[in-house]
């Protein structure tokens, strides 16, 4: 943050933000009147030096907030600054059982490419795992055609990762984009897609668009070769479904057999003697997509057979706590129970906020701290911590949707009510989240998923949790 002692010194200037200072009353004794918009901007300049010394992936969510308001500003250079090193801040997250903080990471390249374009973006690529480069060239490959700039989409297809990284929906638009005349580019993408089908990493289903769509342009022996399997996995998908029978076979084979028939009538005359035989196959081998050969192909791709870590995470709860332990009073296993317990808290408050109850309200949002301190309480059990950056704790989220309810009742109860929160970080964020929610009208509140269960053990889910409607609004949540 070098860079930004200057720039924010600035930016709390008026000449910088645009904002001017409420005037101070007449009596001489007064104190001078802030508006919300000045209390908010100042809370947020004073958010972003505290940032300074919090956790990585606590300052890497301070200072998107920050870069996203710079951005309402039109303070671009700024902003590339602040998101540039709210991106640098994530990889000093220490590595965790749940890589969350791809989440914040995530949100930051959505930030740069909306807001600054695709240059900075690239500029971060050489700091990218291979996740984060597999999100960055999905959205790179997306803009680069939305511009139709055919070659630096062609260019950022070539440097994508061959593996199930590769940004195989971005390109299938891309080559719906790309001119007529341009069937040596389609061809181009297919063999990269096809040589990733062969090492393993995508099952030929995973060409099926491409080969209905393209197929004219295509080399004849490839879609021959493929047009069989991807019939096969079709088979398997109304085998083996999840809530009820999805017919994709019976609803798909008409398509691919007469582009099947088209090029090798004999192949597709031996498909179709063969179907019995087929379905049975197919059952036996079950509903495993990745197939023996694929992974084979996978791990011959990798160079070696995949390596067990050293000291693997355990999967069962450490020896001294107590299990089931009681969260908001539900048990720590049962989160939908959470869940409910927070969404009832919230409609209550946005009843009361709304029939004008303010005494009631406060209740409302009594009862919603207390269920993110029972929650804060097992985030921070030293002997089964959460397993996941502080910015993704279900304690961090609801202190922070409590906290702007509060605000419909003043701005000086919703401050008070921060200062409760117990843990120093996610006072910091709530109060960025609230600044940012002032600063916005109307306002625009960042809702991440909620990690449920975190611990060592089960699987984690989201849910969004509700605002008022005057607080929420879908365009936000999808920002």
């Amino acid at each position: 943050m070098r860079k930004l002692g200057l720039a924010v010194l600035c930016l709390v200037s008026t000449t910088a933000t645009g904002r001017q200072p409420s005037p101070p009353t007449s009596h001489p004794n007064a104190l001078p009147t802030v508006s919300i918009d000045d209390m908010a901007w100042q809370m947020l300049v004073a958010a972003l030096e505290e940032s300074k010394t919090a956790s990585p992936a606590v300052r890497a969510k301070v200072m998107l907030e920050f870069a996203k308001q710079l951005d309402q500003d039109n303070k671009k250079s700024d902003e590339l600054t602040v998101l540039r090193e709210a991106y640098l801040a994530t990889l000093q997250v220490q590595a965790m059982k749940y890589d969350t903080v791809s989440t914040v990471q995530g949100d930051v390249q959505r930030a740069i490419m909306k807001n600054l374009g695709p240059e900075p973006l690239e500029a971060l690529l050489p700091h990218m795992n291979e996740g984060q480069r597999g999100l960055a060239f999905d959205l790179l490959v997306t803009r680069y055609t939305a511009d139709k700039n055919w070659d630096r989409a062609m260019d950022a297809v070539r440097r994508a990762p061959r593996d199930n990284w590769f940004p195989f929906a971005p390109v299938f638009e891309l080559m719906k984009a790309l001119p007529s005349g341009q069937v040596g580019a389609r061809r181009e993408i297919f063999a990269t897609e096809y040589a990733i089908y062969r090492d393993g990493w995508i099952s030929a289903g995973g060409l099926a668009q491409v080969v209905e769509r393209f197929w004219r342009e295509l080399p004849r022996e490839q879609v021959v070769e493929l047009i069989p399997i991807i019939l096969k996995g079709f088979m398997r998908g109304q085998i083996y479904f999840i809530k009820r029978p999805i017919y994709f076979y019976d609803q798909e084979k008409p398509k691919y057999l007469a582009i099947l028939r088209e090029l090798d009538a004999t192949k597709a005359e031996q498909w179709e003697r063969d179907e019995q035989k087929t379905w049975d196959e197919v059952r036996k081998q079950g509903p495993g997509w990745v197939t023996s050969e694929q992974m084979r192909r996978r791990q011959a791709a990798m160079g070696s057979l995949p390596q067990e870590p050293a000291n693997p995470m355990p999967n069962t709860k450490p020896p001294g706590s107590p299990k089931p332990r009681v969260v908001a009073g539900c048990l720590e296993d049962e989160p939908w129970c959470q869940q409910n317990r927070v969404e009832h808290a919230l409609e209550s408050v946005k009843e009361h906020l709304l029939k004008r109850e303010t005494e009631l309200a406060k209740q409302g949002i009594a009862r919603g701290y207390w269920i993110a301190l029972s929650q804060w309480k097992l985030d921070t059990d030293p002997v089964d911590p959460n397993q996941v950056p502080k910015t993704e704790w279900p304690s961090t989220l609801n202190w922070q949707i409590f906290s702007i309810l509060a605000t419909r009742i003043s701005a000086e109860y919703a401050l008070d009510q921060i200062k409760k929160i117990p843990d120093p970080e996610i006072r910091l964020l709530t109060k960025t989240a609230v600044a940012r929610v002032w600063l916005n009208h109307p306002p625009s509140f960042p809702c991440p998923s909620l990690r449920s269960n975190y611990h060592n053990e089960g699987t984690c889910i989201g849910y969004r949790a509700y605002l008022p409607n005057e607080l929420f609004r879908w365009e936000n949540y999808w920002e």
